[in-house]
């Protein structure tokens, strides 16, 4: 009996330790730490507006030459004559406009009515030719061409004065070019403004 007590009084003092010893709890891993996705750097390549062509300056008449090309005649005194300014710097050059086209008397003055008009439309333009910027390269040229009446055949009117020079002065410009030329004009002479493109010959 008193075993029998003894391992009753053995029991009940172990078993509150039994009891109170409950298994820990295993607790959950803690999620994987992952480093921020590094993105690279938006680089945008700096746009380059578009690069227009430089303006060419305005021809100076220091670096200008004039010829003349040919003086076609035609029935009835009507004469077309072409003429070419060159560009003689090294740099290219731009006109837009009429010349001043001046018919001189024997001593150098401008003659009476020897002074061309602006014409948009000579003969041989299909259309009517307005003033345009025109750029000369280095050694090249640009023209214009010149109307005039010199009375032809069966003219009966008083004689028409007869020019032996003639002064030119490019758009823009002032100084005076002079060509040699014999030019009888009985009527308004006309003028065409500058152009570009082959020189007619």
């Amino acid at each position: 009996m008193r075993r029998l007590i003894l391992l009753c009084g053995l029991i009940a003092a172990g078993a509150p330790t039994a009891i109170g010893q409950v298994s820990p709890r295993k607790s959950a891993p803690p999620p994987p730490v992952t480093a921020p996705m590094q993105t690279a750097p938006m680089t945008s390549a700096p746009s380059t507006p578009p690069t227009l062509p430089l303006r060419a300056a305005t021809c100076r008449g220091a670096d200008l030459s004039v010829r003349e090309v040919m003086d076609d005649a035609a029935m009835g005194g009507e004469h077309l004559a072409s003429y070419a300014l060159r560009n003689n710097s090294s740099l290219p050059c731009s006109l837009k406009g009429y010349p001043r086209y001046e018919l001189l008397d024997k001593a150098g003055r401008l003659r009476l009515r020897g002074r061309a008009v602006n014409s948009q439309q000579l003969p041989g333009d299909d259309t009517r030719v307005l003033p345009q910027l025109v750029t000369l390269e280095a050694g090249k040229e640009g023209w214009f061409k010149v109307h005039y009446n010199s009375g032809g055949a069966g003219y009966t009117g008083k004689p028409c004065p007869v020019s032996n020079r003639v002064r030119i002065m490019a758009p823009g410009t002032t100084r005076p070019m002079i060509v040699k030329a014999d030019i009888t004009s009985c009527r308004t002479i006309e003028i065409s403004t500058v152009r570009g493109g082959p020189v007619p010959e």
